[in-house]
């Protein structure tokens, strides 16, 4: 059973969800796609309570599970969505809305026959561009380097994404699960932040 009010039921909200119609008040929205078990989510939540965070996955016990953290930790700035990244941006959030978007280790896609399931393809950058409010911040990490020269040519033909400063945009960005796994294999990790301008 999920705590009540932590998963948005999306078929009894209004649509394109608004942080008064999420939060009861008008905060900064953030998203995170793909939260897994919800631990980057759950710490910068904690450490930005100004702001609302919605998050998405689409594996219902990791979104559980998340749930199930959000409530213990008593966090009234975080909702949890059960859909897909592209149902959430395409149909849910309306154009200027967003202050940050955080992307952190998307599936990959690495066999050639299974890559137009990769998140980072035009229509969605597009999207994402449209979604993000006159300087809202996109960050990605990716540990998968052939991807990670995929998501940096397909942003860089997005013109309302522009490359800023990495060190400054991750400055207090806490870990995620997958970045605390990689750090013991010593494999590298590539950070990449964009502006909307």
């Amino acid at each position: 059973m999920e705590p009540a009010g932590i998963v948005l039921d999306l078929g009894s909200v209004t649509l394109p969800l608004t942080s008064r119609e999420v939060f009861g008040s008008d905060v900064p929205l953030e998203l995170e796609l793909g939260v897994g078990k919800g631990l980057f989510l759950l710490e910068w939540a904690v450490a930005h309570p100004e702001v609302g965070l919605i998050g998405v996955e689409r594996v219902r016990k990791y979104m559980k599970v998340a749930a199930l953290r959000t409530a213990r930790k008593g966090l009234a700035n975080v909702r949890l969505v059960h859909t897909t990244a592209e149902d959430l941006l395409f149909r849910c959030l309306a154009e200027g809305n967003l202050a940050a978007a955080h992307v952190y280790f998307p599936d990959p896609w690495p066999k050639k026959r299974h890559q137009k399931r990769r998140f980072f393809r035009p229509s969605n950058v597009t999207r994402l561009a449209d979604v993000l409010a006159p300087g809202g911040l996109l960050r990605v990490k990716t540990d998968h380097d052939a991807y990670a020269s995929v998501i940096r040519e397909v942003l860089a033909d997005e013109p309302r994404l522009a490359p800023t400063a990495v060190e400054a945009a991750f400055e207090g960005v806490p870990v995620t699960n997958f970045e605390v796994k990689y750090a013991r294999e010593s494999r590298q990790v590539h950070r990449l932040a964009y502006r909307r301008v």
